[in-house]
């Protein structure tokens, strides 16, 4: 019996150890997870009551954020990191000029946030809310009082304007042309909320149905009225049109349907667009299920252009009697390539080696080929610019032409096949003929995959000898 209770005893001890042991691990790791893990306090700061003197102020809240971040290692200290942001409630029947003069507020807050919260520094940030209009001062600090009271009166003037929905993000100071508005009107109101922004001379990306319209410059109300025209038609179910860029409509149809064609012809007979100074407009007209159209609205093009000279060379004269560059008469080479952000380019070159000057007026036909000799499959060709045509060119003997490839960056990251070699047929009735692309100091490949999207100039008078 004895021992029966000694083993008893020694069974209950190693237990206890053990629940202690487990405790002390679990207890190591939520302080280790506390640790390790950011936190963030809040503190409501107590504001003296001078912004009550800015008329159009309803009632002003600014909240210190804390927030602990981990040291990396073991060992290195935590760091603070500090925010202030305020909540500026604005009278709901503010005029546009009663609006303008709210902002003045943040002459009255910006000092005192400073000394209560000194450690947020610049990163502050503010919301002016009313029950339809949201600004929101984002940047250094609060903001100008000019750049807030110029924010909150074009917002009312877009809510009196007939705008459900106001967003307009503050830079502080402002940089060149004013911040975008974002905003949400119904359908008969999207021309009078297009026209007061013009009037404010703001920038705005407005949704109106199944009309976007958006901008970075002046709004164009001409241009509003096309996309809501047009996305009112029979089976479209959006048309959408920012700066600088094709009106595109979508249409509930798939490829080879009339809708399609039947929208394109409407778009083409537009007769409202364009007006005074603004340029040709290009349109697309895509099925929600494949199927794609494009044209010119209104079916008014722009002018036709010619690439320009590469240098500054004089330009080569003319010559009527000279006869177009036989096929051995050019020879082709590669010439460099250049990557900007998301963009690239590469250039072709073209050598007159005959015994007399001819013409050259074409735009290169080009094969992108992988390392096995295999073209790129769905690779999209595009006129450079849509109203650009080839230039008669009378290129000397020795002297030389230039065209341009330009593409999107693509994603070398499955290691695709890329682009080694490239089938180039100069003028029409030339041979093909291949071509390695890169240099010295250069790549040897470009991200052209399958599916790419390029564009190709037409042949220019070129720097290169």
């Amino acid at each position: 019996m004895a021992g029966s209770g000694n083993t008893s005893r020694r069974r209950l001890l190693v237990g206890i150890a053990v629940a202690v042991a487990v405790l002390v691990v679990a207890a190591g790791v939520v302080l280790l997870k506390d640790r390790r893990e950011p936190k963030d306090d809040r503190t409501t700061l107590e504001l003296s009551d001078e912004w009550r003197s800015v008329p159009g102020v309803r009632d002003v809240v600014a909240i210190e954020r804390s927030r602990r971040i981990p040291g990396e290692d073991f060992g290195e200290a935590d760091r603070w990191e500090h925010a202030v942001e305020v909540e500026v409630t604005l009278e709901d029947d503010l005029t546009m000029a009663e609006a303008a003069g709210a902002g003045k507020v943040v002459d009255v807050l910006a000092p005192e946030i400073a000394r209560l919260a000194p450690e947020a520094g610049e990163r502050t940030s503010a919301l002016f809310t009313t029950d339809s209009v949201d600004i929101r001062a984002s940047g250094s600090g609060l903001g100008t009082a000019e750049a807030v009271g110029d924010g909150l009166g074009d917002a009312v003037a877009l809510r009196d304007a007939g705008a459900s929905e106001v967003t307009l993000p503050l830079s502080s100071p402002p940089v060149g042309i004013s911040d975008q508005a974002h905003a949400r009107a119904p359908e008969g109101r999207l021309i009078a909320v297009i026209t007061a922004a013009r009037d404010q001379e703001r920038p705005v990306d407005v949704k109106a149905g199944d009309a976007w319209y958006r901008t970075h410059g002046i709004p164009d109300p001409a241009a509003a009225r096309l996309t809501l025209d047009v996305s009112q038609r029979p089976q479209v179910t959006s048309a959408q049109l920012a700066s600088d860029s094709p009106l595109v409509v979508l249409v509930d149809a798939a490829e080879g349907d009339d809708a399609i064609e039947e929208v394109r012809q409407w778009v083409a007979a537009y007769d409202r667009y364009p007006g005074g100074e603004a340029q040709p407009l290009e349109f697309t007209v895509e099925g929600t299920r494949g199927g794609e159209v494009a044209g010119w609205v209104g079916g008014k093009m722009p002018p036709r252009t010619t690439m320009p000279p590469f240098g500054d060379a004089r330009p080569w004269p003319d010559d009527p009697a000279a006869l177009p560059c036989g096929p051995r008469f050019l020879e082709v080479t590669f010439g460099s390539q250049d990557a900007a952000l998301g963009s690239r380019q590469a250039s072709l070159h073209a050598v007159n080696l005959g015994d007399r000057p001819c013409v050259v007026e074409a735009v290169p036909t080009v094969e992108f080929l992988d390392a096995e000799g295999v073209p790129q499959a769905d690779v999209t060709v595009d006129p450079y610019q849509p109203s650009m045509v080839p230039e008669r060119l009378v290129v000397p003997v020795g002297e030389s032409v230039t065209a341009l490839i330009d593409w999107r960056a693509m994603s070398t990251a499955d290691d695709p096949g890329v682009t080694t070699d490239l089938r180039v047929i100069a003028v029409p009735g030339a041979e093909p003929v291949t071509i390695p692309v890169g240099g010295p100091s250069q790549p040897t490949d470009l991200d052209v995959l399958d599916g790419a999207e390029v564009r190709i100039s037409p042949w220019a008078q070129s720097a290169v000898r």
